[in-house]
């Protein structure tokens, strides 16, 4: 639909969505003045009633998560620290509503990843650019923020190019995609976060099996990818900072006593309702380790699972499940985007081994990425 022909209400609207989607990764600012606006344009359109919110299992558990969250605000250690944090939890459930409820006709899903991979691109190479001129370690999406939040939401516009890189073939996207997929896989690399890097060959894997492409020669010539690179990068560059961080494994004894520090804290305080939202940074592992502790406040449990259930109690790990897995039960005939979803879902699970994988930019990203597939307005 030509963007001149469409009423004043669409074309505000339209520049909204365009404005959140163009700089989701990149501008803090613009993000939240987007963020904020349509969630202001979505809570007016409910209470008018010209956006009915679906009753299913997927809007049930998201929304009872949020509920969950907002209890637990006023159950958990540090009420303030709660308040300050739970806006994020608000954004994302409300921009996933958003997404998914409003007439949203003037857009395709293809327009939506065009935009989202054209504000990626743009990131990547003003992430690359500090990277470069600070001598930096590692690449970081400007908005985004930590290498390891960069490499989550790097991963789920890896995910969307790579399974639906042969959907759409306008010149735009023809081009676009398969340029975002190369980027993106770039990107992992560069970041060097060890579960991003470690997890692509799985994901890749995956991809294979469940669009039916997966034969032991392209297997074979994966594994024989993988090994050069590897080779490669070890021999090329073996003082870098991607190989000394590959160089651990999975060997990460801070992290594991921060595990364990998260699910003891989790059992002394609210079991149901968790110790409330944004308050893991106020828990010390040398409580728990008062003699061996490597590490001290947690700020996060790098485990989404365990993120969850400490912070949101066991209700909020049971309703982030239920929301996950109801959108994995959905029925999709066309057989790109039925890969697609799955994998996207399987990476967020993936990662969240050893990273929080539904917060922030890359949580709006995933729910945008799942809010617009399930919105019957939007053309796929």
């Amino acid at each position: 639909m030509d963007f001149f022909s469409l009423k004043i209400k669409e074309k505000v609207l339209f520049f909204l969505i365009g404005t959140l989607l163009l700089f989701l990764a990149y501008s803090e600012a613009l993000k939240n003045i987007s963020v904020y606006l349509l969630i202001g344009f979505f809570i007016w359109g409910t209470l008018t009633g010209r956006i009915k919110i679906t009753k299913d299992i997927i809007n049930i558990s998201i929304i009872s998560h949020l509920a969950v969250v907002l209890i637990g605000v006023f159950l958990g250690i540090n009420t303030n620290e709660s308040l300050n944090q739970v806006m994020d939890v608000i954004h994302i459930v409300i921009i996933f509503l958003f997404f998914r409820e409003a007439n949203l006709k003037f857009l395709t899903y293809e327009k939506i990843l065009n935009l989202l991979f054209v504000g990626f691109a743009f990131a990547f190479l003003a992430g690359m650019d500090e990277l470069l001129s600070n001598n930096l370690n590692r690449l970081e999406l400007h908005s985004v923020g930590s290498v390891n939040r960069s490499a989550v939401y790097i991963m789920y516009i890896f995910v969307a190019s790579l399974c639906l890189k042969d959907e759409y073939q306008e010149r735009l996207s023809s081009l676009l995609f398969p340029l975002i997929l190369i980027i993106s896989l770039i990107s992992i690399i560069i970041g060097a976060s060890r579960m991003a890097i470690l997890s692509t060959p799985i994901i890749l894997i995956l991809y294979l099996i469940l669009s039916k492409k997966f034969t032991l020669k392209l297997f074979s010539l994966l594994c024989v990818f993988v090994f050069t690179a590897s080779f490669l990068v070890i021999n090329l560059l073996p003082d870098s900072f991607i190989v000394a961080k590959l160089s651990y494994g999975f060997n990460d004894a801070p992290r594991v006593q921060i595990w364990i520090s998260s699910i003891y804290a989790w059992t002394t305080n609210n079991l149901l309702f968790g110790i409330g939202v944004g308050n893991s940074i106020f828990i010390d592992v040398k409580e728990y380790f008062p003699n061996t502790a490597l590490t001290r406040y947690i700020d996060n449990p790098h485990n989404v699972y365990l993120d969850m259930l400490l912070e949101r109690g066991l209700l909020g790990l049971v309703t982030f499940v239920t929301f996950l897995f109801s959108i994995l039960s959905l029925k999709e005939n066309n057989q790109n985007f039925l890969v697609y979803i799955r994998i996207l879902v399987f990476s967020l699970l993936l990662l969240g081994i050893a990273n929080i994988t539904f917060r922030y930019e890359f949580a709006l990203l995933f729910v945008i990425f799942i809010g617009s597939y399930l919105n019957p307005s939007i053309k796929k």
